[in-house]
């Protein structure tokens, strides 16, 4: 047997084994089979009741009942499973690419409406940050269009062997300067990097709660969640 088919075989059972541990059934056996291959797996899960993954560690916990606490219209998960293998530094590499926010500027997104790409942000104002090595936090303006300036709140710390991430709006985002779409405080996007056995887990889930306004709706779902995803891509994509 060649050794990339034993390796893959490996791969999955690992996997398989992890996800009877961190994971619960909402992750579907072909989901898992992505994971094995070293996929990303990007999931509309819609409400906190069909997140896939347990409350396994305080970071975990924290993750989901931020979540909740949240209550979104629309929520997004993506994963990635990686070797702890060879990426011993993995949370080493992952810290600067999620604070260097200036960076963010020329992230390409693909706009599902006009089938075309843009930028997902056109530009990033540091306000203010502070970092100890551990537990950094900054506040950044970063405009995003159709929805302008979003003053953006971030928080990181790293712990032992994990990393929690999480990203607030600190106003009210209106579409195109009209209608507010989403309040202060109400569109959440967090990380949670931990390792399990021989393997990091990567962790990312967006939740965005919104009214729903009939004939803006499906453009501010696929607008947000599009956006959410892409920057979870960007950070587990780019190790």
């Amino acid at each position: 047997m060649k050794k990339t088919t034993v390796l893959a075989i490996l791969l999955f059972f690992i996997t398989f084994t992890l996800s009877a541990q961190v994971f619960n059934n909402k992750l579907t056996s072909d989901e898992q089979q992505q994971l094995a291959n070293g996929a990303l797996v990007i999931r509309n899960i819609g409400k906190a009741k069909n997140i896939s993954i347990n409350g396994v560690n305080d970071t975990l916990s924290k993750t989901i009942d931020t979540i909740k606490d949240l209550n979104p219209s629309y929520l997004a998960e993506v994963i990635r499973i990686v070797p702890y293998t060879g990426n011993e530094d993995l949370l080493e590499k992952l810290r600067p690419i999620i604070l260097n926010v200036e960076d963010y500027v020329g992230i390409p997104y693909y706009s599902e409406r006009n089938q075309a790409y843009y930028d997902l942000y056109s530009s990033v104002e540091i306000k203010s940050q502070s970092d100890d090595g551990t537990t950094a936090r900054l506040n950044a303006i970063m405009e995003m269009s159709p929805f302008g300036g979003i003053d953006t709140d971030i928080f990181l710390k790293t712990e032992g062997e994990s990393l929690y991430y999480e990203n607030t709006n600190l106003n009210d985002l209106k579409y195109n300067g009209g209608i507010t779409v989403v309040k202060d405080k109400c569109m959440k996007s967090l990380v949670t990097v931990f390792r399990s056995g021989d393997s990091w887990i990567l962790y990312g889930i967006g939740g965005v709660k919104a009214p729903s306004i009939f004939f803006l709706r499906d453009r501010v779902e696929t607008s947000f969640m599009n956006r959410i995803k892409t920057m979870c891509g960007y950070f587990f994509e780019n190790l």
